[in-house]
């Protein structure tokens, strides 16, 4: 039986109970890696670096890192509202503990933190719209929706965390009585997260529609609202993070042609509004087409190249063909594995069915409407994340809600079930909906044989050999006199955070560049590789032989220099380091220098 609507109050202490039990676990399971020297990540390496330079001094507005692609550097496009928290809970613990433990608590606490601010989000809505009890399977299942709960783990300081946090705020915005008090802070809230990163954009535009929906049913209020706070803050976002120092219309970031893009949205519609409010609604959807039509107009005037949404439309041929397309989290749905497809996909669909019965269901119009405007951001936000790996995070958290109902609904059918065939495909699809990986994971080992009857030797040796143990080289590495190391992509934000070594590149795009010559020097020949690490002032090389960006440039290149170290068959200009050499990683150096 499917609930009325009723705004029942948040069980904070059932879901805190919850929280502390998924962050002890968490901690004892990272316990002995919560150090810098243990980011399976790039970007959570160099978000650390970030923080450090701007604990060091480095300026508010300077978002350069000077260590990458030296001497010039490389003009970062991330934001300071990420730093902000990572900086407070150092600065604050820092004379009590001491400098390296107040880094390692901030590598824990902050990530945790937004993980315990998405459970309340969600059950907060879900209580308010389904009761208590579905309110703390809510909480649950934003545990169990892994696209978005394992980037708000130990270690994961990067922006996702906090950009899934503001996207449920929003959401909740849309569910709030008050349609000026909701929509504007929704506005607020993905003006926050636009901030952050771009690729909250499409979300912005998907909120948008809804509130147009809202609209051709005479609540005019919410896209007002929300337009309005979007383009506000996110004008006084830009003042404050940004400044004007660099005014450049980019691809990747909050840049002026977006601001007025933004602003020419929110003016529009407000002056339209006001008058055709004696106009039919539908009116009003048609005359906000065109002022939607004219804020694509002034993008498309500016900065055409980054129309299609395109963040690495600048980024060079080779570097975008060699390592942007084997960056798994930004391709789409049927780029993954079956594991991570069903990780994606399987729990936005149960949303969507959630939604569908209980738009079904609804005791009254205003709930028949809540759950449509649901199903769209729900659907909106799957969309994006089959385009886009890694936004398939928000997707899954909006889903926890009707899941919840949903999860609710099979246990207890479940319970009440006598045949036994029934209860047992009724437990597997529950476990289906709380662990789709795993079970789909389950699936395809057991399928394998049957898929692939032949033997594959040179696979199995290859996953047979144990990854780097970058931290076992971290101390030799970091006792070496300073200098610029020639290094793979994934390993250099991590030798800036654990020396004081600068790197040639890491995998960061604003450094196309230096990226180019990174990857032409580890697929071509040794000879070409000496050139470029002369013209960049390296004297190191560092890699890791079996790491997934070394077998990339190993595969491509048989005879390339990646190759060649892997198979211990250095060119004679360098010169191993032994005592340097731990973990798998290997380190050497350009011979007389």
């Amino acid at each position: 039986m499917i609930p009325p609507a009723r705004r029942e109050a948040l069980p904070s202490g059932a879901v805190m109970l919850i929280w502390l039990a998924a962050a002890l676990l968490a901690l004892v399971a990272n316990w002995s890696m919560l150090g810098p020297a243990h980011f399976g990540d790039g970007d959570d390496a160099l978000r650390l670096q970030q923080v450090r330079d701007l604990l060091a001094g480095q300026g508010w507005y300077d978002l350069t890192q000077h260590r990458i692609a030296p001497p010039g550097g490389v003009p970062m496009h991330w934001t300071r509202v990420v730093d902000l928290p990572l900086a407070l809970v150092i600065v604050l613990l820092r004379p009590l503990i001491g400098m390296a433990q107040a880094e390692s608590a901030a590598l824990a606490l902050v990530p945790l933190l937004t993980l315990l601010c998405a459970m309340l989000l969600a059950a907060r809505l879900a209580a308010h719209r389904l009761g208590r009890r579905a309110a703390i399977v809510a909480a649950v299942l934003v545990l169990a929706a892994f696209p978005a709960s394992l980037r708000m783990m130990p270690l994961r300081i990067d922006h996702h965390g906090w950009q899934f946090v503001l996207a449920l705020l929003a959401l909740n915005g849309m569910a709030a009585r008050s349609a000026r008090a909701g929509g504007a802070q929704a506005g607020l809230a993905l003006a926050l997260s636009l901030a952050i990163s771009l690729e909250a954009l499409p979300l912005a535009v998907i909120f948008a529609a809804v509130c147009a929906l809202r609209l051709l049913r005479g609540e005019p209020q919410w896209i007002t609202a929300f337009l309005g706070l979007l383009a506000v803050a996110s004008l006084a976002l830009f003042a404050a993070t940004r400044g004007v120092a660099d005014l450049v219309d980019h691809c990747d970031a909050l840049s002026p042609v977006h601001l007025a893009a933004l602003c020419w949205s929110a003016l529009g519609t407000a002056l339209t509004l006001r008058g055709l409010r004696r106009w039919p609604p539908p009116v009003s959807v048609i005359a906000l087409a065109l002022v939607a039509l004219g804020a694509v107009a002034i993008l498309a005037l500016r900065t055409p190249q980054c129309l299609g949404g395109d963040a690495f439309a600048a980024l060079d041929p080779l570097v975008r063909k060699v390592w942007l397309g084997s960056v798994a989290e930004g391709l789409p749905v049927w780029r993954q594995d079956l594991a991570m497809a069903a990780t994606i996909t399987v729990l936005p669909l149960c949303g969507l069915f959630g939604c569908w019965r209980l738009w079904r269901a609804a005791p009254d119009a205003s709930a028949r409407a809540w759950w449509a405007d649901m199903a769209v951001l729900l659907g909106g936000a799957t969309v994006i994340g089959l385009l886009v790996a890694r936004a398939a995070g928000v997707s899954c958290l909006f889903a926890t809600v009707p899941s919840a109902w949903l999860l609710g609904d099979l246990l207890a059918r479940w319970q009440g079930e006598r045949l036994m065939p029934r209860r047992m495909a009724r437990a597997v699809g529950i476990v289906a909906l709380v662990v789709p990986g795993a079970f789909a994971g389950m699936a395809a080992s057991a399928l394998a044989p049957l898929l692939s009857p032949r033997p594959m030797p040179r696979v199995a040796a290859v996953s047979a050999v144990p990854p780097c143990d970058f931290a076992a080289v971290v101390p030799a590495l970091a006792r070496l006199p300073q200098t610029t190391v020639l290094s793979g992509l994934d390993i250099g934000p991590t030798i800036l955070v654990t020396s004081r070594h600068a790197v040639v590149a890491t995998a960061h795009h604003r450094a196309s560049a230096a990226m180019r010559d990174a990857i032409v020097a580890f697929l071509g020949p040794d000879h070409g590789a000496r050139a470029i690490m002369a013209r960049r002032g390296a004297e190191l090389v560092v890699v890791c032989p079996t790491g997934a960006e070394a077998m990339t440039y190993r595969r491509i290149a048989p005879d390339g220099f990646m190759a060649h170290l892997a198979s211990g068959h250095a060119p004679d200009w360098l010169t191993p380091l032994p005592g340097v050499t731990h973990g798998g990683v290997r380190v050497w150096r350009v011979r007389g220098r």
